[in-house]
């Protein structure tokens, strides 16, 4: 019997974080809060960076420490931390560009041996990496509704249910929701029990035959007044759907996306991501007064969304926005006053993924350095925050991190190939994410960059240009009835006996080892809205033969990924483009939503409709050499669906 469910909440535990602090280290922070100056208690406490963060999930206890080095070219890369011989370290702190960051100091044990390449990682909380994992879970997750019945009256000596003694029960009928009815022999109680999803999959809905329609209607950019409009119904009716077919969805996707992974292996999987940004209305809560002018803040909010597909299938495994619409300013500032997170630095901090905003202002201690003006004044500006949107921005680099951490989780794969562009917070995600695959070499990261300032027109000279001179490059060579990604095999192939990705480099014993060239290579086929583009690698792959890496670098391209924004943009009317004003001076955002929220249930409708109801033509070669076409779906291509789904099936729970 399938069971009611109903969205989690930030009350549920379904990942268990376990604080890498202790009493001890409480009792320590609260003794010297008042004894050290700020400086000399972040001095005191930074090591402790260095201590992992443990979690449970589904009973099953994980280990997160991302505190060291995240160059995949250094030998301390993925290491921990450790004491040398006398008073060195592994890792030593400094400073670049005002960021705290921690640097590879050099190996004394072995100072003729392969050296450390001085690295700067930049530091990260692993304590709110956790919790940003816990967030990402939880919102994607449904609970089974567990009500607590009274079947008997006060004065009734029977203790039994229907389910342990439906003998001492009659059944008298259904209510009007479809709900079953019994009745105590005994005191002759009515009890109405919750009805399961066989029965009703519209409990305590009213209009629930729109919801197909509704659904078409999100999906197809359709204004959400527009939408109130066709189907009459109110604002509040409209976002109440929405929660509802955003449910619907998690459990449609539990059953049919995290099971079916769950029993289904991967060789390899190519694995593409790219962010979003989307700009998200700043308005202040209804009952704030208007603050004074120069505490106004941003109207328009810049605001990222992480997504993540499947390079051939596009299937899209993720898409998580990097928004906590949950936290509140009492939270914070609890975390802040048990923690001591204000004299603290942001990489010790369970809300260090909040920036600027995770750390409450505090009285100045008996030690600060913070004069009582200028604490009045922080407070100002970080309340003035909180008198608008609900919840604050989290860094983009936690959300990624913990966006690839959930899909490791989801997906069983024994290799790794995973493509980016040159974005600094997803590149150093993924090599903190997959830093033990990487040092075995089962995963590798490329990165496909454009230049986007070309316009669409000099776009397709340079595709047409680019297919001109593989074809003639082919006929020059002897390569006649090839494909062109055959040609553009071959003519990598050739490319790659000078061209180097990685520079070769010996140690005073004669030791060889690699780092980074940074010298991309031009893809021989171009695109043609995008032109011609750059591939780099960016972990060791000099042990490749050239033509497995030149199969490798035709393959990288963000078709996938791109694919799904462009989606987005064309087909959810909150995240769609800007919108020039009549003047042509400027960009209205106005259909851009309030809440974060819908955002995320936007994006997971639109990705559970796109991976499993929109159908794409797909060729097969069979046997006889002969193309065959055939429209399937995401799901279907990527193996874990047998059938194209319609609204009905996700609504109706078929």
């Amino acid at each position: 019997m399938s069971k009611m469910r109903r969205l989690a909440d930030s009350t549920d535990t379904l990942l268990r974080v376990d604080p890498p602090v202790t009493q001890t280290d409480l009792d320590e922070r609260n003794d010297l809060y008042d004894v050290l100056n700020p400086k000399d208690f972040k001095e005191h406490f930074r090591y402790q960076i260095f201590r992992p963060t443990e979690f449970t999930l589904n009973g099953k206890k994980h280990v997160i420490q991302v505190s060291h080095c995240a160059n995949p070219f250094c030998k301390n890369y993925g290491l921990e931390q450790i004491p040398y011989k006398g008073k060195g370290l592994r890792y030593s702190f400094g400073n670049s560009d005002d960021k705290k960051v921690i640097v590879c100091s050099k190996d004394n044990r072995d100072p003729d041996g392969i050296p450390t390449l001085n690295c700067n990682t930049r530091t990260m909380s692993n304590w709110s990496i956790a919790t940003e994992i816990e967030r990402l879970h939880r919102i994607n997750s449904t609970l089974t509704i567990e009500p607590e019945y009274q079947f008997h009256k006060d004065t009734c000596t029977s203790e039994s249910t229907p389910l342990t003694e439906p003998k001492d029960f009659y059944k008298r009928g259904t209510s009007t929701s479809n709900s079953q009815r019994y009745q105590c022999k005994t005191c002759k109680k009515f009890t109405n029990v919750l009805p399961d999803k066989t029965r009703s999959t519209g409990y305590h809905q009213q209009r629930n035959d729109i919801l197909p329609t509704f659904a078409k209607h999100l999906v197809n950019r359709v204004p959400v007044s527009r939408t109130c409009e066709i189907l009459g119904i109110g604002r509040s009716t409209y976002y109440s759907k929405l929660e509802w077919l955003y449910r619907c969805c998690l459990e449609f996707l539990e059953s049919r996306e995290t099971k079916a992974f769950q029993k289904k292996d991967f060789r390899e999987l190519w694995v593409q991501t790219d962010k979003m940004m989307y700009v998200l209305n700043n308005i202040r809560k209804k009952g704030e007064r208007n603050p004074e002018k120069h505490l106004v803040v941003e109207k328009q909010l810049p605001t990222q969304v992480v997504v993540s597909s499947e390079h051939y299938s596009r299937y899209v495994f993720r898409a998580d926005v990097c928004f906590d619409w949950d936290i509140t300013k009492d939270q914070i500032y609890f975390d802040t006053d048990i923690y001591k997170d204000d004299h603290l630095n942001d990489f010790l901090s369970k809300n260090g993924k909040f920036t600027k905003y995770g750390t409450h202002p505090m009285m100045p201690s008996k030690t600060d350095t913070q004069t009582s003006m200028d604490y009045s004044s922080a407070l100002a500006h970080y309340n003035k925050r909180f008198l608008y949107v609900d919840g604050l921005h989290v860094n983009h680099t936690y959300t990624a991190i913990a966006h690839f951490w959930l899909i490791k989780q989801m997906v069983n794969s024994k290799k790794w190939r995973l493509i980016t562009d040159d974005d600094v917070s997803l590149i150093t995600a993924i090599n903190r994410t997959f830093a033990e695959e990487i040092k075995a070499k089962k995963a590798y990261t490329f990165v496909s960059k454009v230049n986007k300032k070309l316009s669409r027109k000099d776009a397709f000279v340079e595709f047409k240009d680019s297919i001109k001179f593989l074809k003639d490059w082919g006929k020059k060579n002897g390569y006649v009835d090839h494909t062109l990604r055959e040609l553009a095999i071959f003519y990598l192939d050739e490319k790659l006996m000078t061209h180097r990705f990685h520079q070769v480099k010996t140690t005073a014993d004669g030791e060889i080892y690699h780092t980074h060239a940074k010298n991309p290579i031009e893809h021989p086929i171009g695109m043609m809205d995008r032109g011609i583009r750059q591939v780099d690698c960016l972990t060791d792959m000099t042990h490749l033969p050239r033509n497995v890496l030149a199969k490798f670098i035709v393959q990288v391209s963000d078709n996938s990924v791109n694919s799904f924004l462009q989606q987005i943009r064309r087909s959810v009317s909150t995240l769609e483009r800007p919108l020039v004003t009549s003047r042509g001076d400027g960009k209205s955002y106005i259909y851009s939503n309030f809440n974060p929220r819908y955002a995320q249930m936007n994006l997971t409708i639109l990705r559970t409709y796109y991976n499993f109801c929109k159908t794409y033509q797909t060729v097969k070669i069979d046997s006889d050499g002969k193309k065959i076409k055939k429209k399937k779906t995401p799901a279907q291509r990527i193996g874990i669906a047998d059938k194209v789904y319609a609204w009905e099936d996700i609504i109706y729970k078929r």
